[in-house]
């Protein structure tokens, strides 16, 4: 049933969508992060400016990440091994440029609070990546069973 769900959310899943769900999702994200680095005002004040700064790059990041999902489900049917490889392709690249942002912010929250402080965001930021990936993968159905109906 979640999966009929996520197949039926993402086939009619479009950019102004893409920044709705993320903007809902932001605002509960902020607060999740807020309690995971638990800065003290003064670091506050340096923080949110920069993650601010994150979050707007890592919304493009994520977006890709959707349409990719969408391209995915949609053609989940239909796959060749020529579209397989390409998804896969374009996972690598969205997982480098996610990796990529994370390498610069640490520099940047390093800067503006120190080692410690930078190395807890990437920690709270990863396991909230992590936590969605893991659920939106439990979600999307698996190619070995569609290998499987195509050779019964």
């Amino acid at each position: 049933m979640a999966s009929f769900f996520l197949n039926q959310l993402l086939a009619q899943i479009s950019t102004d969508d893409i920044q709705i769900l993320q903007g809902a999702w932001g605002k509960e994200k902020r607060e999740l992060v807020r309690i995971g680095m638990g800065l003290s005002a003064a670091d506050s004040v340096k923080f949110w400016p920069e993650y601010d700064k994150y979050e707007q790059r890592r919304k493009k990041i994520g977006a890709e990440r959707i349409k990719i999902i969408d391209d995915y489900v949609n053609g989940y049917e239909k796959m060749t091994n020529d579209k397989a490889d390409a998804l896969v392709n374009r996972i690598f690249k969205n997982d480098r440029a996610n990796s990529d942002l994370m390498q610069q912010y640490y520099v940047v929250m390093k800067k503006a609070l120190n080692p410690i402080e930078a190395a807890k965001f990437l920690h709270v930021e990863t396991f909230l990546q992590s936590y969605i990936k893991t659920q939106l993968q439990g979600n999307l159905p698996f190619l070995g069973d569609l290998q499987h109906m195509k050779t019964k």
